[in-house]
């Protein structure tokens, strides 16, 4: 019964899986409150949602550079993503019924956040184009960020993407991820 257990626990939590420790540790990073608040967001889920959003763009864009490795494995990042949001609506008390439907919606939400991000994640993007994708997609819906949070986001955003760069295939593909400062 005790090796059933332990069966069952290492293919629940995907410890021996590099993809979803990558995506583990790169959620929880994501939505510290110090990491929250270096984006001036709240911790209500969406804000949670959208600075998820964001780190998992610079992985992805990052992910995309490599070789077919490293894109196979931004596949199982997806998978991990989306069994996340599964489990989480559920802890939220959303229905059975309800809860593809509304992992879809996050999913493409999360691909066109990908999309409008992948100019800012670009080696030597200019403050424009990265403020620009921030007050698109995080400060949305009448947010009005000051300039200079506007200006330590846009810091905080380059500096992922320069940190994602910089780490080697084979951390990532040990499901290595990068250590996000929270505070700057």
């Amino acid at each position: 019964m005790r090796r059933l257990r332990q069966w069952w626990a290492r293919r629940v939590s995907h410890s021996d899986d590099p993809a979803w420790r990558l995506y583990r540790e790169v959620a929880v990073a994501a939505v510290a409150p110090a990491r929250l608040a270096k984006f001036d967001m709240s911790n209500e889920p969406e804000d949670k949602y959208e600075c998820l959003a964001l780190h998992l763009a610079a992985v992805w864009h990052r992910l995309d550079q490599g070789d077919d490795a490293l894109r196979r494995m931004r596949r199982h990042v997806t998978s991990a993503f989306v069994a996340d949001m599964d489990a989480s609506l559920r802890d939220m008390g959303a229905g059975d019924l309800g809860v593809g439907k509304r992992v879809k919606a996050l999913t493409e939400r999360l691909y066109g956040r990908l999309a409008a991000y992948a100019p800012a994640l670009e080696e030597g993007a200019g403050a424009e184009i990265v403020e620009a994708a921030l007050l698109r997609n995080m400060y949305k819906e009448g947010a009005d960020p000051s300039a200079e949070q506007l200006a330590t986001a846009r810091v905080a955003v380059t500096d992922l993407a320069a940190a994602w760069r910089a780490l080697p295939d084979s951390a990532l593909l040990a499901g290595e991820a990068i250590q996000i400062e929270s505070e700057r």
